[in-house]
């Protein structure tokens, strides 16, 4: 399906899909209520998205999708390079700019498929598993300057708040992110990352080691370079021992 403002668009796009016999455009809209209210009633799989548009914008809609529980993967087309790092913080595949070429849409379109492959894997092992959850496949994208840098999850050590503020942590060095340490938590894998802490979330693959500490509750040294030591909570130290095989 796609939604844009502009009917040019919507016809630039489409025809530009004529090339992917295996993608079919469903419908069209130019007005975000209308499209929403069409997804309510009839499944899609994709979704090319506008940002910029008259009422609902796209970023709205992608949070109306999610909190419908509507399972579509998005692919976001705008003019404005500035809405990637939101974007990116929805359950969008891709974020591309206007003028859209060929080359852009069938590299968008092959991790949309591999995507789909993942779900459908998925589905066999765990039927529940939906496209909208393989967002947890995505990296986070982090200002770096004046460019976005998409950071790998499993390139993700450790998550912290610090002074209200919240920060990634790779071996490339700490990035502020624009986001609260809950909403990340809501991006990342739950197969991989822990929430051990109001104010910490680790990768439990880069754990050197865990420490018995006051009161049954544990200390986690992470392989981070600095041996950054991260404090489990009470309310936090169950899940903990369960995640890390601890008796």
């Amino acid at each position: 399906m796609i939604v844009d403002d502009e009917q040019p668009i919507c016809d630039d796009i489409a025809y530009l899909l004529e090339a992917h016999p295996d993608v079919e455009v469903v419908a069209t809209f130019q007005q975000s209520q209308q499209a929403l209210a069409y997804l309510q009633q009839n499944p899609c799989d994709l979704l090319f998205l506008d940002i910029k548009m008259p009422g609902m914008n796209g970023l709205e809609f992608a949070e109306c999708l999610s909190t419908l529980k509507l399972n579509v993967m998005i692919i976001f087309v705008t003019a404005y390079e500035e809405y990637a790092l939101p974007a990116f913080e929805t359950s969008a595949v891709a974020y591309l700019t206007k003028p859209l070429g060929q080359a852009r849409l069938t590299k968008a379109l092959k991790k949309v498929r591999s995507l789909f492959s993942l779900v459908e894997k998925n589905e066999q092992m765990a039927p529940a598993v939906t496209a909208a959850e393989i967002h947890h496949y995505h990296p986070i994208s982090v200002q770096k300057g004046e460019a976005l840098i998409p950071v790998q999850q499993r390139d993700i050590l450790l998550a912290y708040v610090k002074e209200k503020l919240v920060f990634l942590r790779t071996r490339e060095g700490d990035f502020q992110l624009s986001m609260t340490l809950a909403e990340l938590e809501e991006l990342l894998d739950p197969e991989l990352f822990l929430r051990v802490h109001r104010q910490y979330i680790v990768n439990t693959e880069a754990i050197a080691k865990v420490i018995p500490w006051f009161h049954g509750s544990y200390v986690l040294s992470m392989k981070d370079g600095a041996g950054t030591e991260i404090p489990v909570s009470r309310k936090h130290i169950p899940e903990v021992r369960q995640v890390l095989g601890i008796k």
